[in-house]
């Protein structure tokens, strides 16, 4: 279960919105599911986290429908790219 504080983190990851709409498409607002983004050979980190709407997650041409490669084939976007993004707008 989620502390206080990762709940509060939570909450400010999920308020950027997508960040492949954000970024890629220019939408501003689109909801967001976090996803946990796992490096290849290390656990899931809780701070690696990546915010995503339903489709760019878990649909057809999301992270979990595409696999990783295929997502980042699609979108020309790495995981870790988006990350770096997330990470500037936090820190904005």
């Amino acid at each position: 279960m989620a502390t206080k504080n990762e709940k509060k983190s939570f909450d400010k990851l999920a308020r950027i919105g997508c960040i492949l709409c954000r970024t890629a498409l220019g939408v501003q607002d689109s909801p967001a599911e976090l996803h946990h983004y796992r490096r290849f050979g290390q656990p899931r980190s809780a701070s690696d986290i990546i915010p995503l709407c339903p489709e760019h997650h878990r649909g057809n041409t999301g992270v979990h429908g595409l696999g990783r490669k295929g997502f980042e084939n699609k979108w020309g976007v790495t995981q870790d790219s988006l990350l770096e993004k997330v990470y500037e707008l936090l820190n904005e």
